[in-house]
């Protein structure tokens, strides 16, 4: 029954992406269930000089990264998210980097704006009540806060590929293990369980 329901949740949601334009199917004779999906031309992959490792000590950020402090950084993220999911759904995200249960597991609980993020992390995770449930009342996870940072006004026409082109951060904060990223759909900037999880 879950099954079935996250099956029906997830049409729902891709079939009202590609209503909107954000993606679309290709042959499904040729590649059943696949879909292009064309970004904005200003959200990209390469924003380095955007993304900050928060730590408590900036020699612990790396030689090769950007630092900031993260109670300052933390308040531009907070000023930032403030009101930025008007007139779009929150998605609430719970999610297994690896099978749910193994002890080599990490979960994290992503919130986003975006239905282009809940599909992709259904597809690179494990994700929803399972690892809801693994996580439990008490146990640790990653909190991940994501918005494409483009809200919506009444009546408003939505982009293909809503994004904020004048703002965009990518923040991680080491001793909270937290992650804080704005105003991207693309890739590793809003999969928060890719490369700001996985690999830093």
């Amino acid at each position: 029954y879950q099954r079935r329901v996250r099956d029906a949740e997830n049409k729902e949601m891709m079939d009202a992406m590609v209503r909107g334009g954000t993606i679309i199917p290709l042959d499904q004779e040729k590649r059943p269930g696949s879909y292009y999906a064309r970004s904005d031309v200003g959200d990209v992959a390469r924003v380095e000089e955007q993304t900050f490792i928060c730590s408590a000590e900036e020699k612990d950020a790396g030689p090769l990264n950007n630092w900031a402090p993260p109670e300052e950084m933390r308040s531009k993220m907070r000023g930032l998210f403030d009101g930025c999911m008007a007139g779009r759904t929150m998605y609430v995200v719970p999610f297994s980097m690896g099978p749910v249960g193994s002890p080599l597991s990490a979960y994290g609980v992503q919130v986003t704006d975006s239905p282009f993020v809940v599909a992709n992390m259904r597809i690179m995770t494990r994700l929803g009540q399972p690892a809801l449930e693994a996580i439990g009342a008490d146990g640790f996870f990653v909190p991940c806060a994501h918005s494409i940072g483009a809200p919506l006004q009444r009546g408003e026409q939505d982009a293909a590929w809503p994004c904020n082109n004048e703002q965009k951060w990518i923040t991680h904060f080491p001793e909270t293990r937290e992650i804080m990223s704005f105003g991207s759909g693309y890739g590793g900037n809003a999969l928060l369980g890719k490369k700001c999880f996985a690999l830093r």
